[in-house]
């Protein structure tokens, strides 16, 4: 992978960027997308004729085609949104119409904390129950599964195909938060009802979130806001909403940060997804290899197979490991990184130092991370 192809390394050539799994760095080509529409024809979308607008609502609905194509959904099941954390409050507080007192909320202990709140105030609101997966719940009452497809803290991949096809047996939807693995390995949306992913974790913009939906669940969520574009015919006494993905897609949307996904999209396709997968991959043994020979391995949650580490050491508090390294210049997550109910399963009210790779990421970053993290449990285990 060529680093070269990202600005900020040109700015701080020094840096270890070691916190993809929070947010991506942005390449060039996203930087210029943005610029280029800002530039040179900045305009709302769907509301005018004029050839500046005209420009703008082509480049913006091109993105959808390629979103669809990068996940293997159909354009009219991609939906716009703020985020992947907006995508899931959408789904869960637009079904609660379909849920009952005493339906099962399935979840499991590795969700993001947005994965969870959302579907404890559903509940709270409809009577429904949510349960976590390792208390081992009678699946036949189960009328809403949302898992991760990765975990953001052990970086473990999780394959819930039997639990998914159970569920759907017994007329409940599934929903893939697939934020952590979509930007990883290739995805495939075909099993899930709805998935939701962020554009900031793919090296696009933040402020934009995308939605898929299939189409023949559409129709059961209820949107969360209302406004212009969401319906096909409104008078003084109705209105009647539009039939597709319009009536999810309030407002102006964020034009340049979906022009900017779409050219992220662009980039990775460029590489290819076999790539980067397999880059990933590398790295991930290599990490996994250099844990063993430094003895460090003690401190490791879980087992990754992609690239996240979280690693907790049970006399240093996260914040000073990650003091210690901004020091080197080398950048890392520390905390319960949004996922406390994992933590506190495992006892770690203080969190973790999370370690977590791009396509920027080298051997050599693995490196430093690694001499960095002894150098700190030398100067602080004392």
């Amino acid at each position: 992978m060529n680093r070269s192809d990202f600005p900020i390394f040109d700015y701080q050539p020094d840096l270890v960027y070691l916190d993809s799994a929070n947010t991506t760095l942005k390449p060039r080509a996203v930087i210029d997308a943005v610029r280029n529409y800002y530039e040179n024809y900045s305009a709302n979308i769907g509301r005018a004729t004029y050839d500046l607008a005209e420009r703008a609502t082509l480049e913006f609905n091109s993105v959808r085609q390629k979103v669809a194509d990068f996940v293997g959904a159909d354009l009219r099941e991609v939906i716009f949104t703020h985020s992947a954390t907006y995508g899931i409050n959408q789904v869960a507080f637009g079904l609660r119409d379909f849920l009952r007192v005493g339906d099962v909320i399935l979840l499991t202990e590795y969700e993001h904390n947005s994965n969870i709140i959302a579907w404890q105030k559903v509940a709270a609101e409809t009577g429904a129950r949510v349960v976590f997966l390792d208390e081992k719940p009678d699946l036949e009452n189960v009328k809403i599964f949302a898992f991760s497809h990765v975990s953001n803290i052990t970086g473990e991949v999780f394959d819930y195909d039997e639990i998914t096809a159970k569920v759907h047996e017994n007329g409940g939807l599934v929903l893939a938060d697939i934020t952590q693995s979509i930007g990883r390995t290739k995805t495939n949306l075909k099993n899930y009802d709805f998935a939701v992913f962020s554009s900031h974790k793919i090296y696009g913009p933040s402020g934009v979130g995308v939605l898929f939906a299939h189409r023949e669940v559409q129709e059961k969520i209820n949107p969360l806001i209302f406004g212009s574009q969401t319906f096909k015919k409104i008078s003084r006494e109705n209105v009647i909403l539009a039939d597709n993905f319009s009536r999810f897609e309030a407002g102006t949307p964020n034009i340049e940060g979906v022009i900017g996904l779409g050219a992220a999209i662009d980039f990775l396709n460029k590489i290819s997804m076999n790539k980067i997968s397999e880059h990933d991959i590398e790295l991930t043994k290599y990490m996994t290899k250099q844990l063993e020979k430094n003895g460090l391995m003690q401190f490791l949650i879980g087992a990754p197979t992609t690239g996240i580490f979280s690693l907790n050491h049970p006399k240093i508090h996260p914040h000073d490991f990650a003091m210690l390294l901004n020091q080197q210049k080398i950048a890392v997550r520390a905390g319960r990184s949004c996922s406390d109910i994992l933590m506190q399963k495992l006892g770690l009210d203080r969190g973790v130092v999370r370690a977590s790779f791009g396509i920027y990421t080298t051997k050599t970053d693995v490196d430093k991370f690694i001499a960095g993290y002894k150098n700190a449990i030398e100067r602080l285990a004392d």
